[in-house]
């Protein structure tokens, strides 16, 4: 199981496991009892359901993209919780099919405890940016 010391190792922990494919590796930045909503608002509970749900999207909607973290923002809410604002770009693979999804940027929030073990997710959101969609 990975350890953190610092927050933002979590978050480009995570942008590696996108890129890695491996949902086990992203489902260990989460505590056991964690909860995630993806960016089709798909809510998966606990660690097993974060793995699942991240099985599914990378070998469907998200195999053939590519992602790099942008910036990352820190709240801290106390001595242990932290709040992360993660910006992420994705960019279409090269050898991937035109019909692939839309590539807005996205921030990724990530709630994150610290404990004995290191800094963990407990909640997480991901959602496509503002600034990349129409204005209204």
């Amino acid at each position: 199981m990975a350890s953190f010391e610092q927050p933002k190792g979590v978050a480009a922990a995570f942008v590696d496991a996108l890129n890695a494919k491996n949902a086990d590796s992203l489902g260990e930045l989460f505590r056991g009892d964690a909860e995630f909503v993806n960016i089709r608002g798909q809510r998966m509970h606990g660690r097993e359901g974060i793995i699942m749900g991240h099985a599914r999207s990378f070998a469907g909607p998200l195999k053939d993209l590519e992602f790099a973290l942008d910036q990352v923002d820190e709240l801290r809410v106390s001595v242990d919780v932290v709040v992360l604002h993660v910006h992420i770009r994705r960019a279409r693979l090269a050898e991937s099919a035109p019909d692939e999804p839309s590539l807005e940027p996205t921030v990724l929030e990530l709630v994150l405890v610290n404990g004995p073990e290191g800094w963990f997710a407990v909640a997480g959101t991901n959602v496509v940016q503002a600034s990349a969609l129409p204005s209204v």
